[in-house]
């Protein structure tokens, strides 16, 4: 999660983690409000200033996303990315209490960074303004072509646990930050989907309802007609 996005020649976008950085505060003012009496002044004003710093994190968090969405879709004929689900991504690993999880605390702290990201808004906002600006949005089934895993170079499944950040290919000898090698798969789906394994389903927006025509201000003149009729 040390980048927000990263392209196939390289590029990265940095996250800007913005709860991580309030964490500190937010946990500070947690505490506070704990100690004092439920439902006293300074309980409520503590809540207060909580939900004043998630809003100001979520407005940051929205004119970031907006800001690089609106630049990729002005920048690029073509944009293929992951069908990404932060729902399942942001598990949690706590389990049962027949079978307990394992390093739930680390697993909790993904979680927080995956939903801080907001993937999911940035591929609604990209799904829209996509089709305004006539880019070729692609979105490729993650689960079968597994871009973690398989290497863009000769297409050999090559495993890799979370902490393996380099994609190194024991078939064909590439290497290659594992992000990198990532975007170029999806980008080979994107271009080639008739021979891949990728789904090739372009991502289409509902089209925009049309803009309803201003009622005139109706006027209502007086005439000496006997009769009323409906035009």
């Amino acid at each position: 999660m040390t980048t927000w996005a990263t392209f196939d020649n390289g590029e990265t976008i940095v996250n800007p983690r913005w709860v991580r950085n309030e964490l500190p505060r937010l946990t500070d003012l947690q505490r506070q409000q704990a100690r004092k009496r439920k439902g006293s002044l300074r309980y409520h004003r503590l809540g207060r200033q909580m939900a004043r710093m998630h809003e100001r994190i979520t407005h940051l968090r929205r004119e970031f996303i907006h800001q690089e969405t609106t630049k990729l879709v002005r920048t690029c004929a073509v944009i293929a990315t992951e069908e990404l689900a932060p729902k399942n991504m942001s598990r949690s690993a706590r389990g049962m209490i027949e079978q307990p999880g394992r390093r739930v605390r680390q697993k909790a702290g993904l979680n927080r960074e995956i939903l801080s990201a907001a993937f999911g808004m940035a591929h609604r906002q990209l799904s829209y303004k996509a089709a305004e600006a006539g880019t070729r949005l692609h979105l490729s089934n993650t689960r079968q072509l597994k871009p973690s895993q398989r290497c863009a170079r000769c297409w050999e499944i090559v495993p890799k646990t979370l902490a393996q950040r380099v994609h190194v290919c024991p078939h064909c000898g590439q290497s290659a930050p594992r992000d990198q090698n990532s975007a170029r798969l999806v980008l080979i789906d994107a271009l080639e989907h008739n021979h891949t394994p990728g789904t090739g389903v372009a991502a289409r927006s509902k089209p925009l309802p049309a803009a309803r025509p201003r009622k005139s201000k109706s006027v209502t003149r007086e005439t000496h007609a006997t009769t009323t009729q409906g035009v």
